[in-house]
């Protein structure tokens, strides 16, 4: 059990996660209260993301019960390059993004980014910004024929889409839409078992494989990432 579920110590833990993770943080127990969590849209802009995190960081600091936060978040694109605490600790997953957070597998190659699958989960439909869903906002004011060639250009390196299912709210509407993203687009679908086994350790804090522990004061590098690993199969994560 997490620490933040059972109180290993009252008030001085907290998360600061994308809300991508929302449905799989509160199935393991991380409350409202427990954790505060940031727009996903953030990730497009790593500089503005690393802003807001410090922001968190600052906010969550001031209340002097907490002594450890748990960030949910991949290095995405630089964004936690830079990112420190002055009092609290941090614990971290060592990938490059989010997808291999709830694909469960900390052994996995820790980057998912070398193009060709776009991964959704449930969270990310709900939360975050697809080429699907900035389809119709493009579609509204330029038409179909332009919204299309928009999507299709950002998915040019793409030729799957991915739903991931992590056991928790998935539900037929996420299929659909997965479903019709990839039909729109001319992409082959597939759903793909998922796991929170990941998501469950970095909870806990549990030293072993795609962690990291930083103390107050130091600063979260480029360095402390493992390089990733060329696959037969390429994938990308959009996360």
């Amino acid at each position: 059990m997490s620490p933040v579920a059972s109180g290993r110590e009252p008030g001085g833990t907290r998360v600061l996660a994308c809300r991508v993770f929302q449905p799989e943080l509160t199935s393991l127990g991380v409350s409202d209260e427990q954790a505060l969590y940031l727009d996903q849209g953030l990730h497009r802009y790593p500089d503005q993301l690393r802003l807001e995190l410090g922001k968190a960081l600052a906010e969550l600091e001031a209340d002097s019960s907490v002594d450890r936060v748990i960030l949910g978040y991949g290095f995405c694109g630089g964004g936690m390059q830079g990112v420190k605490s002055s009092r609290v600790s941090l614990v971290l997953p060592l990938v490059h993004d989010c997808v291999p957070l709830l694909l469960g597998n900390a052994k996995a190659n820790p980057c998912v980014g070398c193009g060709g699958i776009f991964y959704l989960t449930p969270g990310w439909i709900d939360h975050g910004q697809t080429p699907y869903s900035e389809y119709f906002v493009t579609k509204k004011r330029f038409g179909h024929e332009d919204a299309l060639w928009v999507g299709r250009q950002m998915l040019s390196g793409y030729h799957q889409v991915t739903l991931v299912d992590t056991g928790v709210g998935l539900l037929p509407r996420h299929r659909r839409y997965a479903r019709e993203m990839a039909r729109l687009f001319g992409l082959d679908y597939q759903q793909q078992r998922g796991h929170r086994d990941w998501l469950r350790r970095l909870l806990a804090g549990q030293p072993g494989p795609g962690l990291a522990l930083i103390p107050p004061g130091d600063t979260v590098d480029i360095s402390l990432y493992p390089q990733a690993r060329s696959q037969p199969e390429k994938s990308q994560s959009n996360v």
